[in-house]
């Protein structure tokens, strides 16, 4: 049973690795280009405000 554990353990480890490796840039640059559109239109709505 803990034999069973541990390789399923370390088969979740090694699976989040790789999806981090594979995935962080692209996650990343869409949660850059989502925050740059907010700032973006949280300025506009103050420049009309003013």
């Amino acid at each position: 049973m803990k034999m069973g554990r541990s390789l399923a353990l370390m088969a979740l480890g090694a699976g989040a690795t790789i999806a981090y490796q594979k995935y962080s840039k692209p996650v990343m640059r869409k949660a850059e280009k989502a925050f740059d559109k907010t700032v973006k239109k949280t300025g506009d709505k103050l420049d009309h405000m003013m």
